[in-house]
């Protein structure tokens, strides 16, 4: 009888104090329909919680750092009338050197567009990127640019990149510029894509580009995660290092997402060292 008749009494003032919550929540209303600037005497979930603790202002757009993108055609590139024989893809940090922006990016113009693993030939693409060399552009404003051409050709059979040179990066490094991009040995789709990454360099922004014809950041061996390809190379500078990540796709596994590794190195022409954590994020297209 005591333990029921505790029982009863702890039941009753959890009750009465879930009332009380309650009739203190009714009193206040419901959350303002204006955010307040201060955080609130009021009880709050973990994400408004977070609102308010965690972030440099409640709203981002009010965040000093927050930059509200918008899209801009950009002038003086042309596309052919869009029947898909010229693409512009993967453009580059843009950099600005002596007063001019400058950009790089995969450039393909072919007789046809894409026509798949299966079709493509010498001058058949299989895909968007596939046949391409790499180009750039300047600009004055940021806005209307000046396409300069290629920077980085395909060279000769059967260096790596042959088949393609596509979705490059720049780093600058003691006066010198070096371009990572992925080096394709063989049309895209038909095995993954074959296409470790290489790298150029010049002494200019504008070139001349001399091609090592060297894999810097190779597949992995077969069974590891990036055995497939090497995707999208991004160097950046960190310690007085090249440090370069990468993403790797698979091979159509819907079990299996893109995961992204990264390479070290102390000079941009390697070795580079690929992490022994690798792969060092688990999501993401690029």
């Amino acid at each position: 009888m005591r333990t029921c008749l505790s029982r009863l009494l702890v039941g009753v003032c959890m009750l009465t104090l879930v009332a009380g919550t309650a009739s203190a929540q009714e009193g206040k209303g419901g959350f303002p329909f204006i955010l307040p600037k201060e955080k609130p005497d009021r009880p709050l979930s973990e994400a408004l919680e977070r609102n308010y603790s965690a972030y440099p202002a409640p709203r981002p757009e009010d965040n000093e750092l927050y930059t509200q993108f918008r899209y801009t055609e950009l002038k003086g590139f042309d596309y052919h009338g869009h029947d898909g024989t010229i693409s512009r893809r993967d453009p580059s940090k843009v950099i600005f050197v002596n007063g001019k922006y400058y950009v790089w990016y995969t450039y393909r113009h072919t007789p046809t567009p894409p026509q798949g693993a299966a079709n493509c030939t010498d001058t058949i693409p299989s895909r968007d990127w596939d046949l391409a060399e790499i180009w750039y552009a300047t600009s004055e404003d940021g806005f209307t640019w000046e396409e300069q051409g290629v920077a980085v050709p395909r060279p000769p059979k059967p260096n790596p990149g042959w088949r393609s040179v596509t979705t490059t990066d720049i780093l600058v490094w003691k006066g010198k510029y070096y371009l990572y991009f992925q080096a394709f040995m063989e049309a895209s789709g038909t095995r993954g894509d074959d296409c470790p990454v290489s790298v150029a360099y010049a002494d200019s922004p504008d070139g001349p580009w001399t091609l090592t014809n060297k894999i810097v950041i190779p597949n992995g061996a077969p069974g590891e995660w990036d055995q497939y390809s090497i995707h999208d190379p991004y160097p950046l500078v960190y310690k007085g290092k090249i440090y370069l990540y990468y993403k790797s796709d698979f091979d159509g596994d819907p079990r299996l997402v893109r995961m992204h590794g990264l390479a070290i190195a102390d000079d941009p022409l390697g070795p580079f060292h690929k992490h022994p954590l690798n792969p060092i994020m688990n999501s993401g297209h690029e």
